[in-house]
């Protein structure tokens, strides 16, 4: 048989692209060992990418769902945070006031009042929470503090309380003030709007709404507690004891009553809360789904990449040793 032989052109081109394909062997496993993804994603699909699209537009959908997620639970957790903030304040003020105005002496009165105006203040600074640049208790006028200060709402309070003799006047011109439709609080103390913000879209087909503005009734009326306290803090009837105990006991009890209501403001940010953390979890188990089915189209399996890898590395070993020995071959070794 007659042998067929490369010339030593021929060798050195075949050597060149062995090395060459052998590099290339490297480069891929290479990649698939350090990445955990196969190099050739369009062998892995067989040329039909449609599934794999299809995947990565459902992970970006649940991506956006979960942004919208995280911004209603923050939301409702700073609402349900500022809702017990309040309450608190209320239960440990309305006792108090209670029996200041039991025991009638200027001493009880005056600790109650300057208790309740501190109180107030920090009410007041919770309903002007803000979330990054979103105001709280504004409605959909995100942009604006929802009340005034403090201060100003007791100076409005101070004038319009001006002339009244008795502490039952008194308590009816702040219940106007606070109550009443288009009575200065809207018109003056609250600056948001009379609309409740957008609903947070948690999913397909699934959102809830955050509906509570500073508007709310509980809200209006646990205030009017408070500043029905603070104005004696500010000397409404600094000379009558028995108004002020009248006007410290119809705080109390206004506060009081309020506590029903800000029970029930709490429990409807419970109930957001808890449709958010299902929508949360629902959410994480079809991402976790949806990851695994991509992890599965375009995974390498990391112990065959890295045994390819090692032979790949060999059989380079093994070619660059070949072409070192035989470009050291000359004629007279064989002389």
């Amino acid at each position: 048989m007659t042998a067929i032989s490369y010339g030593d052109m021929g060798a050195s081109l075949r050597n060149m692209r062995l090395i060459t394909q052998v590099k290339q062997d490297l480069d891929k496993y290479s990649y698939e060992v350090s990445s955990g993804q196969k190099q050739d994603l369009g062998a892995a699909v067989s040329g039909d990418f449609t599934p794999l699209a299809s995947i990565e537009r459902s992970l970006r959908t649940l991506e956006s769902y979960d942004v919208a997620i995280q911004e209603a639970n923050l939301f409702a957790t700073s609402m349900q945070t500022t809702f017990g903030a309040i309450s608190s304040h209320v239960a440990d003020l309305s006792s108090s006031l209670l029996t200041s105005s039991t025991n009638g002496d200027a001493t009880s009165i005056s600790v109650a009042a300057q208790d309740a105006r501190t109180r107030f203040d920090a009410v007041v600074s919770g309903l002007n929470t803000r979330i990054g640049d979103r105001s709280l208790f504004s409605g959909t006028a995100t942009s604006k503090t929802a009340l005034i200060p403090a201060e100003d709402m007791l100076a409005e309070l101070q004038t319009a309380v001006t002339g009244a003799t008795t502490a039952a006047d008194v308590e009816t011109i702040v219940d106007d003030w606070f109550m009443s439709a288009g009575g200065g609080y809207e018109t003056l103390a609250y600056q948001g709007s009379d609309n409740a913000l957008s609903p947070f879209s948690l999913g397909e087909n699934e959102s809830v709404r955050l509906g509570i503005t500073a508007k709310d009734h509980a809200i209006r009326q646990t205030l009017k507690g408070l500043a029905l306290a603070s104005l004696v803090d500010e000397g409404v009837f600094s000379s009558d004891l028995n108004e002020q105990a009248s006007l410290m006991r119809s705080a109390g009890e206004t506060l009081m009553g309020s506590q029903a209501g800000m029970a029930d403001l709490q429990a409807r940010v419970g109930t957001v809360e808890a449709r958010i953390e299902d929508a949360n979890l629902s959410n994480s188990s079809m991402t976790y789904a949806f990851e695994t089915a991509k992890s599965e189209i375009i995974s390498s399996d990391p112990y065959k990449a890295a045994s390819l890898l090692t032979q790949t590395e060999t059989q380079l070993e093994l070619v660059y040793t070949l072409t070192a020995h035989m470009s050291r071959l000359s004629l007279s070794d064989y002389i």
